[in-house]
């Protein structure tokens, strides 16, 4: 009696593994999709909540400017969905004029709809603008993570939603930062991007800055017999200014014996924050007509080009400054001194270039 019932128990054993085994088969993969489909799902609702929130944080500031809630509203969307196409790449000669116009139409766009809008100083304008701008990229990184899920979802493509699950990470990394980035813009505090125009004005040691171009100052200083001009955004608005532009300018009148360019640079994974390092280059991000510009004019003059950056992650870089920054901001000041000493004489003229974001730095 036990030996049967024990060979019962075996049958019925091997029965249900069968089953699950050809349940496994037939359905695995739909199973493993639908899976798949909750967790994504579940982050998708996180960002959407983020693009949501800074939209509404947006408006807000919008009506707290007097806007009515509805012109609010429709302005705001306007602005969070608007877009710039690249210019075409088919014929490269003069495609970075053609990307700086566009870039600089796009910049204006912003700047020239919110002072119809709101009654504000150029600086709030400015910082309004960077809020548009966050949460625009909010817009964005939702839209895009949505279309791929419900298209993996419509066309019950696994390998597609696989591909998704694996970007997740860095999707919920970018939308994250600049989420963190809403804060300080909309209190007009400094971030971490702002560690160029800090050195710049940690350098120029109480020296008058002076408008050279749109959005763009510099400074003149003398360090140990060398004339040492100093240039940064205009701040303390949310903007990077007009580098290129000026820098080209700046070359044309003193003909400097080097410039030095100062930015944050994003670290790699096992790289502390506030890691200076130091480079050769125009060091600077964006789309990359201002470091043309300022190559070209270098080239021209033959006039070597050296860079430090201070490591930061993507978050860090677009939220409030922290401290770690700060103290690597003035050891740039003192690796800018001595590359001047090293590289140059008495009478020679240095250009000094802080890179970024002067939201906050006056």
């Amino acid at each position: 009696m036990s030996n049967a019932f024990m060979n019962d128990i075996v049958y019925i054993s091997n029965i249900i593994w069968i089953m699950l085994i050809v349940i496994f088969i037939a359905y695995g993969q739909r199973i493993q999709l639908e899976l798949s489909m909750r967790s994504v799902s579940k982050h998708l609702n996180v960002l959407e909540n983020m693009a949501k929130s800074s939209l509404d944080r947006f408006i807000n500031e919008l009506k707290n400017r007097g806007v009515k809630e509805e012109d609010a509203k429709n302005e705001a969307n306007i602005i969070v969905n608007s877009f710039m196409i690249s210019p075409t790449d088919l014929d490269p000669h003069g495609i970075i004029e053609k990307l700086d116009q566009l870039v600089k139409t796009y910049e204006k766009f912003f700047i020239t709809r919110l002072k119809s809008l709101v009654q504000a100083d150029d600086v709030q304008i400015k910082n309004l603008s960077g809020l548009a701008e966050s949460a625009l990229a909010l817009n964005e990184i939702y839209k895009y993570a949505r279309h791929q899920y419900l298209s993996a979802k419509n066309y019950h493509d696994y390998y597609s939603l696989i591909m998704l699950q694996v970007m997740l990470p860095f999707i919920m990394e970018e939308a994250e930062a600049y989420y963190a980035s809403l804060d300080p813009i909309i209190n007009g505090k400094s971030i971490g991007d702002a560690l160029g125009p800090l050195v710049a004005v940690q350098l120029a040691n109480g020296a008058q800055f002076k408008e050279i171009e749109e959005d763009t100052e510099i400074a003149e200083t003398d360090y140990k017999g060398r004339k040492v001009l100093i240039l940064k955004a205009k701040g303390p608005g949310s903007t990077v200014g007009r580098p290129g532009d000026a820098v080209k300018k700046v070359i044309e009148n003193f003909k400097p014996k080097i410039i030095i360019t100062v930015d944050a640079g994003l670290k790699l994974e096992g790289e502390e924050t506030g890691e200076t390092v130091e480079g050769f280059g125009v060091a600077m991000g964006g789309p990359g007509n201002d470091r043309f510009k300022i190559e070209e004019s270098a080239t021209q003059y033959n006039i070597p080009i050296h860079a430090f950056i201070v490591k930061m992650s993507l978050k860090e870089a677009i939220s409030e400054m922290n401290d770690n920054v700060r103290r690597a901001a003035l050891q740039v000041v003192e690796k800018v001194k001595s590359l001047i000493e090293e590289k140059t004489s008495e009478g020679d003229s240095v250009l000094v270039v802080g890179v970024g974001n002067t939201i906050g730095i006056p």
